[in-house]
């Protein structure tokens, strides 16, 4: 299943597992395969950066080397740039990736999202949601 993992999914998957297990497994079995853009990557890395996750730059160094890259399918298509979430325009990266080919799936957790995904290009599940179809 290809899929485009939100910020705080991507957070949730590395760092606190728990209920995410089963995407992490996911992932690594290569049943799941999350895309990447440089502008989700630039994200990843401004959000892990956060000094209340408290990560080292060897950590997330480490994170990205081993973690998300090896796991990882960058995309090299053009990807759209229109506007989607007008309230939290960084959003906007994570529907446009899911956009760039048919049935990838958007996973996400944040609110913005959640509330337009009706109105939305793309599918949009929650964790949970995921985990069921897995």
């Amino acid at each position: 299943m290809l899929t485009v993992l939100d910020t705080n999914i991507l957070i949730s998957v590395l760092l606190f597992r728990g209920t995410m297990i089963p995407i992490h497994r996911a992932i690594l079995e290569r049943r799941l395969l999350p895309l990447l853009t440089d502008p989700i990557l630039e994200e990843y890395l401004r959000v892990l950066a956060y000094p209340k996750l408290q990560l080292s730059e060897p950590e997330i160094t480490y994170l990205i080397a081993e973690e998300i890259q090896p796991w990882f399918h960058t995309i090299s298509e053009n990807v759209p740039t229109d506007t989607w979430i007008p309230e939290d325009p960084g959003d906007d990266h994570f529907v446009n990736a899911a956009r760039v080919r048919p049935g990838i799936h958007l996973i996400s957790g944040d609110t913005h999202i959640l509330e337009a995904r009706e109105h939305l290009p793309v599918t949009v599940l929650t964790a949970r949601e995921l985990i069921d179809r897995l």
